[in-house]
Formats: structure tokens, sequence, C-alpha cells
């Protein structure tokens, strides 16, 4: 990745679907997290005390959402191969 703090892109299918996803680093003083929109809510991926990327909704998201945790998976994997390749 070039600049740790630019946002990049990652496109990949999923279940048959194309997925064009933006993704925003934000860098805090001990942590990376990474911002991406998806299926219109906001997401947050960070590393848990695991070291595995977790994914945490935004404050707009309901309990009626559902966004396919295999997809977000995917996301965090996706995520963690354009940062260490």
């Amino acid at each position: 990745m070039e600049g740790a703090s630019d946002p990049f892109i990652l496109k990949f299918e999923f279940k048959g679907k194309p997925h064009i996803l933006e993704v925003h680093p934000v860098i805090q003083q001990y942590k990376v997290s990474f911002k991406v929109t998806v299926e219109q809510h906001e997401l947050t991926f960070e590393k848990d005390d695991a070291g595995e990327f977790r994914a945490i909704a935004d404050a707009q998201a309901t309990a009626n959402t559902h966004i396919d945790p295999q997809l977000l998976q995917e996301i965090a994997n996706k995520i963690e191969e354009a940062i260490y390749g």
C-alpha cells in the first residue's frame, strides 16, 4: 500500500456479485482502523486483541440490518491482503 493514510479501492466478487469498495484508513495513536461503506452502512474494520480483523457497525445500523458475515470476512481478508500483500 502506498501511503498508510491514503484511501484505496477493493475490487472483488462475492457469491457472484461484484463489489467495489473504497477503504479509508484512520490512523490513531496506537492503531489503524479502516472505514468501509457496505450496503449503505459505514463499518469500521480493526484488529482485535488476537490480531484478527473485526467489523464494527455504525450507529445507524439497526437490529434488522443483516450483512452476510462471510462478506465481512471477505472484506477483512481483502484489507489484509492490500496492507500486507
